[in-house]
């Protein structure tokens, strides 16, 4: 069957092309009688628009990209879920996308979605002042929202108070009793590695603890690394009696390095995870856990990008900082005691 042209539809209606044009981009000049008889012929006849011609007339695309570290992380398809709603209602197609936390993965990214014309762009970044990355997305001069990253001059933001979700979780172990404290974050390069370490460093110096450079390690997000760490930490003398995976994806890295260890999670080793998630809540036992509106987090993010792109000519730098709290389960228990 032949694809229905804007040309039929301008011979059904009796009315030139250019009617038809200005009905199908909604344009007030067409009086309330011709507009009608001409989405009449429309509906008929069963015809679109071309989004790729509408897209070359007006230089938007109606789509949105997003994109994160890895998409298998089911806390950032809550994100991602609350972000597409806002924006489908909004009229916008949500594309989303793999980082992997590499630059140059990042840097094809940008150049691909500037040729497409995308409208705006939801982005993690995998090093918060890589000059390469930065000055790639300055010259897109597309409308950009950073996912739980600094803001800057072209580029606002929507973060976690990862601050104060640490130092409740030290503030826990150390009430509990708990000295030797491992941690496990990921790289400062980042704004989620470094407040969670600054955050983590600030706190055991406060109850005048020593950190211990054997019982750290801020090198990586992936729970594959974390659990590779993590059984390294295990294994130091004295060893850890409480250990805290201070991000999004690392508990299940840490929960196998801990049984590996035939460590029985309450008794013999304290957890606390850095994000609070389904396997936290179902684990046996429940782990205490960070936790934040993730929800709230993608659809504040999504906002965000769209006020941006219905004014184009808005500078950068406004940051959103979204609270967390500290969620007790049977994880924890004072140091050397059953729970």
């Amino acid at each position: 069957m032949a694809r229905v042209t804007i040309q039929d539809v301008a011979q059904a209606a009796g009315v030139g092309i250019a009617t038809v044009s200005r009905v199908a981009h909604g344009h007030a000049s067409v009086t309330p009688a011709l507009r009608e008889r001409v989405t009449l012929a429309m509906a008929e006849l069963g015809y679109e628009p071309d989004p790729a011609a509408q897209s070359m007339r007006t230089r938007s695309s109606r789509t949105i990209a997003c994109a994160i570290r890895d998409i298998a992380i089911p806390e950032f398809g809550a994100f991602v879920r609350a972000a597409e709603a806002v924006t489908r209602a909004a009229g916008y197609t949500l594309i989303l996308t793999n980082t992997d936390e590499t630059v140059q993965q990042e840097l094809d990214l940008v150049r691909l979605w500037t040729r497409r014309r995308v409208d705006g762009l939801l982005t993690t970044k995998s090093a918060d002042q890589d000059p390469s990355l930065n000055a790639a997305l300055e010259k897109a001069a597309l409308p950009v929202v950073l996912i739980d990253r600094d803001a800057s001059d072209h580029a606002d933001a929507v973060t976690i108070d990862h601050r104060r979700g640490m130092r409740a979780a030290v503030d826990y172990l150390v009430f509990l009793g708990h000295e030797h404290i491992a941690f496990l974050t990921g790289s400062p390069a980042t704004r989620p590695g470094r407040e969670r370490l600054a955050a983590f460093q600030e706190a055991m110096s406060a109850h005048g603890l020593p950190v211990r450079p054997e019982l750290m390690n801020a090198q990586s997000f992936y729970a594959e690394r974390a659990f590779h760490h993590a059984s390294l930490i295990l294994g130091a003398k004295p060893a850890p009696t409480a250990i805290i995976a201070g991000g999004m994806a690392l508990l299940s890295g840490v929960l196998r390095a801990v049984r590996l260890r035939g460590l029985v999670i309450g008794q013999d080793i304290s957890v606390i995870a850095g994000c609070d998630s389904d396997l936290a809540e179902l684990a046996t036992p429940a782990i205490t856990a960070i936790r934040w509106d993730i929800p709230a987090w993608g659809r504040i993010s999504a906002q965000l990008l769209l006020d941006r792109i219905a004014a184009p000519g808005t500078s950068g730098g406004r940051q959103i900082l979204l609270p967390t709290e500290l969620v007790t389960r049977s994880s924890c228990s004072a140091p050397g005691r059953p729970r």
